[in-house]
């Protein structure tokens, strides 16, 4: 009689009654962070229209930050002296791109020390727009776009790339600006003014395409990092004291 009760006492709970939000290898073994995961909102889209959206939207950003930058320099008069005055699209235009890294061309020749009267177009600090835009671009990237494999995380930033290299590129073959001086006196002959335009050529597009690469995938890294450590075994050693 005390055998057939201790193995009644002794049937274990049904595996009916087991609820899947225990088991212990679903989000590593914490319910909380699994949660926090399942309410992260991410996009889930082909990764060429994401790459796409993520590029064109990055230029934009850069150039309107460059023409808030541009919109300082004509309310400091840096071009008040000049008598064909730029517009502050064409400035904005050539502060992104001496931002990038583009060399300006006064004629044939790279133009040298652009200040007043022909302002200047480039400075550190927007030099420092385009990588923080790119760096929150990336870091964006890899928090809330869900990528599959390795080949869709090479399609996205190469989608990414070209879109933002391609119109800059673009703006840059267009970008051209004479900033004609004062008038010559009676009875001289004045020179032509000088063309400012930017140098297009590979290194422009190599330079700002590995500049474009490099610091979005900095900015997935700093986003990917957190779960790297979470995932990371921990491991202990206890010094051995004995020789």
């Amino acid at each position: 009689m005390s055998t057939k009760r201790r193995l009644e006492y002794d049937k274990g709970p049904s595996l009916e009654d087991e609820s899947p939000e225990d088991d212990p290898n679903d989000g590593d073994g914490d319910p909380d962070r699994s949660v926090e995961r399942d309410r992260r909102p991410t996009v889930e889209a082909p990764p060429w229209a994401v790459g796409a959206a993520l590029g064109l939207g990055a230029f934009a950003a850069v150039f309107l930050a460059s023409y808030q930058l541009a919109g300082s320099l004509f309310g400091t008069g840096l071009f008040a002296q000049v008598e064909n005055e730029p517009s502050q699209w064409v400035i904005s235009s050539f502060t992104m791109l001496g931002s990038h890294g583009a060399v300006i061309m006064e004629g044939e020749e790279a133009a040298r020390g652009l200040h007043a009267p022909m302002g200047m177009f480039a400075s550190h600090v927007s030099a420092m727009v385009p990588l923080l835009v790119l760096g929150l671009v990336g870091y964006l990237l890899a928090r809330y776009v869900r990528l599959e494999s390795l080949r869709s995380a090479g399609v996205l930033v190469g989608t990414l790339t070209a879109t933002y290299v391609v119109p800059l590129v673009a703006l840059g073959t267009v970008t051209q600006w004479a900033p004609e001086e004062s008038d010559p006196a009676a009875g001289e002959v004045g020179s032509e003014p000088e063309m400012l335009s930017v140098a297009v050529d590979v290194s422009m597009v190599l330079s700002t395409t590995l500049s474009v690469a490099l610091f979005v995938s900095i900015g997935a890294a700093v986003a990917a990092l957190p779960r790297l450590l979470e995932r990371a075994p921990i491991e202990t050693t206890t010094a051995d004291g004995s020789a």
